[in-house]
């Protein structure tokens, strides 16, 4: 897909959002303003992150690489520098590269083309309009094009948005018990053996945490209106997804490696959602190609008609697609995307046994996995080493792996192939 070389581009990350929380959730839409865009929208169905906390997952869509390759797994480690960086090559071409976000103040960002001293504060809560001033202070130059990325945290921990939205959830006060609303309703860290939440309070806790997921979609709907306002919405290329996901009581917890102080692999913290909005698609377009995070900086580049041959070889350019999305077939019905455009690869993930929150004393304790057409495997290396072998086609779910045998051990020397780091 060619870009004009005036096309701006604007990536929204939502912390902690589930590919599975996009439609709706028991009758109620989860996401009204994005489905009011899906005549313009490739949606990817099988959208991963690299790891199940917020610092793997960016730093991979800003450098092109894995979390195995980029190294960023503990609260002290930093990206190295001098690499080719998705901010970093746009500013070189000529885009205007605002600093939005908050995280570029932490070690886990530097080296990745924003300067830490300009980077803004912590967002004052999800109605911060920092974003929204920025839009309309790019409008006011039209000299050159713009890339813009903007973190939004009001998914993640704590569950508890505005009244308004847990009314739209029948989530009722009154009745929720007090092991809830003094964990994930209040607290943004919450670790697994401090709360034992118990499985009757999955669908409150659903709950809860959908109604986050609307009030996010607001977000959105302020982003689009100022994007109309400044004229810039047919000019802007719109890419929305997340970090990771969180876990809401399907294995046993609340959240993800960093607010849990467990890291794990499952399913529910590493597909993610991932659309791309732009006025030329032709939609709805869905696609089932595996992709990652990482493939967002090829993509990216290529939308803004700049060269990827920096990118690393790891990341998949998914421009062929977007070219797809474009050809003629107005209609209202929704289209699948043609399942060979894309080459095929496995996936790799990686965490710190407690991510963010992992102390020196643990540095080495870690989970890795991969996952390859409907096998899916997990080895967790921790105080001792656990082995989970999945089918998921056959238990997508993750409830019932395999952990001894000769599919395991199979399973275990193609992690070692794929993840030579595993035993670095």
């Amino acid at each position: 897909m060619t870009a004009e070389p005036t096309r701006n581009l604007l990536l929204l990350t939502i912390d902690a959002w589930r590919a599975d929380f996009v439609d709706s959730y028991r009758g109620v839409l989860l996401s009204p303003t994005l489905q009011s865009l899906a005549s313009h929208t490739l949606r990817f169905d099988q959208a991963y992150t690299s790891g199940p906390w917020t610092s793997p997952g960016i730093v991979s869509l800003l450098t092109g690489e894995d979390a195995l390759a980029h190294g960023v797994w503990y609260e002290w480690s930093v990206p190295r520098p001098h690499r080719p960086t998705l901010p970093g090559l746009l500013a070189q071409a000529g885009y205007r590269v605002p600093n939005l976000c908050y995280l570029n103040r932490v070690g886990n960002y530097q080296n990745l083309g924003y300067d830490a001293s300009q980077a803004p504060g912590y967002p004052t809560g999800p109605d911060d309009d920092l974003l929204l001033q920025a839009l309309r202070q790019l409008s006011s130059t039209r000299s050159s094009p713009w890339f813009a990325w903007h973190h939004y945290k009001y998914v993640h921990l704590p569950y508890w948005p505005a009244a308004a939205y847990r009314r739209l959830f029948d989530v009722n006060e009154d009745q929720l018990p007090a092991r809830v609303r003094d964990s994930v309703g209040t607290l943004f860290v919450v670790p697994r053996h401090e709360h034992r939440l118990q499985p009757e309070d999955r669908e409150v806790v659903q709950r809860l945490y959908a109604a986050n997921v609307r009030q996010m979609d607001d977000f959105l709907a302020r982003v689009l209106a100022t994007l109309d306002e400044t004229g810039q919405r047919d000019n802007t290329t719109i890419v929305i997804t997340a970090d990771h996901g969180d876990e809401l009581l399907e294995h046993g917890h609340v959240g993800h490696a960093s607010t849990a102080h467990f890291a794990t692999l499952y399913e529910e913290l590493l597909r993610i959602p991932l659309l791309i909005v732009d006025s030329r698609i032709v939609g709805p377009r869905r696609s089932s190609a595996r992709v990652q995070l990482q493939d967002l900086m090829p993509t990216l580049l290529s939308l803004a008609s700049v060269s990827t041959q920096d990118c690393p070889a790891g990341a998949i350019d998914l421009s062929p697609i977007l070219r797809d999305a474009q050809q003629a077939g107005v209609g209202s019905t929704e289209r699948a995307c043609p399942p060979d455009l894309l080459p095929t690869r496995p996936l790799r993930f990686h965490s710190s046994r407690m991510g963010y929150q992992t102390p020196r004393r643990l540095e080495g304790q870690a989970v890795l996995g991969f996952s390859e057409g409907n096998i899916k495997y997990i080895c967790e290396r921790y105080d001792e080493e656990r082995r989970l072998l999945f089918d998921l086609r056959a238990d997508p779910q993750e409830q019932m792996p395999q952990t001894h045998g000769p599919a395991v051990d199979a399973a275990h020397a193609r992690l070692r192939e794929l993840c030579p780091e595993l035993d670095a």
